[in-house]
């Protein structure tokens, strides 16, 4: 019989996430799935707990079912997305469940999501209230779960710098109404299999010159396009450690510090793959339609790198214009495939709280 869900999670030394990622997907009221790691080359003990706690007969004995883990190992860090690329050529079902390693599960997530997926025929991507999860007493290996919002779905600002709808938000309700959004954050995504079969550009569904972050805006974006809209439904709910070491009401000054002490790794992916994202994906008449404002972001963002991670910014430069023609080939692909005209894209910017 086919599997209705894989569930798919990359690995790259996350050890320390991983039982309350997994004993949180075998405590699922829902069954017809089967988990797939995609470890990347990872030098921790990750897998080897994994082998030793999570064989048939330890979730057989502990969670009284018969889903099974499956590993495949790389020897290196081949980067989120061509390892997730491998996920997907590997395995067949009608839903892929993209999870990071650091997302906690509610037991009624995957029923509640496939249901809905089940039901809304025209979506490609589904998901649900990502809130945030915080660690406490480490010694006892507290974790705090909270009502501070992680993301509610993708929000297109006018500059065309994406965002998490709802981010760093207290949820009072505000974000609990089924309604279609411009995308899902690649931290916990529900696919839909014949929509990425629709969208992926020669043999690949993320976007692998990307390695890493920005290539679930970059898969959102093909996926608008391509006639597969993305649907956020907040009574299915997870929680993720992402931005954890932020306070709850963190001011201006604190955010900028964050932002300031990203590694130059992430510096670096997020600022090419953002030039390339852009190259792909915007159509010319959006271009000169906000013109003003993604000079401005652009400007900013270049102002920001050159005084604070100068190599950063010729680095990520000189990496853009290397892949230069083959991201226009990309481009072409992606508009022979698109099916919705881009003024009716420019929806997803009204809708943004963030448009004034």
């Amino acid at each position: 019989m086919k599997l209705k869900v894989i569930i798919q999670i990359v690995t790259w030394n996350s050890e320390k996430f991983l039982k309350d990622c997994l004993d949180s997907i075998f405590q699922q009221t829902f069954k017809s799935f089967s988990v797939l790691i995609i470890d990347n080359g990872s030098t921790d003990k990750g897998m080897e707990m994994v082998r030793n706690d999570y064989s048939k007969e330890k979730i057989k004995e502990k969670f009284k079912r018969k889903t099974s883990i499956f590993i495949f190992q790389n020897n290196k860090n081949l980067g989120f997305s061509q390892a997730h690329n491998q996920g997907f050529n590997l395995c067949r079902s009608e839903y892929v469940l993209v999870l990071n390693p650091d997302v906690i599960l509610q037991p009624d997530f995957l029923a509640k999501l496939v249901r809905i997926a089940n039901k809304e025929k025209k979506f490609g991507s589904f998901g649900g209230k990502l809130l945030r999860i915080m660690t406490g007493d480490a010694e006892c290996g507290e974790k705090i779960k909270t009502d501070i919002i992680d993301s509610t779905g993708l929000n297109m600002l006018k500059n065309h710098h994406f965002v998490d709808r709802g981010q760093g938000e207290k949820d009072k309700g505000q974000y609990d109404r089924l309604t279609d959004v411009f995308g899902i954050s690649g931290a916990c995504v529900l696919y839909r299999r014949r929509a990425l079969e629709d969208v992926k550009i020669n043999d690949e569904y993320f976007d692998q010159d990307f390695f890493a972050y920005q290539e679930d805006i970059d898969l959102a974006w093909r996926l608008q396009s391509g006639g597969w809209p993305a649907l956020y439904a907040p009574q299915t709910r997870a929680y993720h450690y992402r931005g954890a070491g932020l306070k709850e009401k963190a001011n201006l000054f604190e955010i900028a510090q964050a932002h300031f002490q990203r590694s130059k790794m992430i510096e670096f992916f997020s600022y090419r793959n953002h030039l390339w994202l852009l190259l792909k994906n915007l159509c010319w008449s959006d271009f000169f339609h906000y013109f003003l404002w993604i000079l401005l972001y652009q400007f900013g963002k270049k102002i920001y790198l050159f005084f604070t991670k100068p190599k950063i910014l010729f680095k990520a430069g000189f990496s853009f214009f290397s892949k230069f023609g083959k991201m226009l080939k990309k481009r072409k692909i992606i508009r022979e495939k698109a099916k919705i005209r881009p003024k009716e894209l420019r929806k997803w910017i009204k809708k943004s709280r963030f448009y004034q």
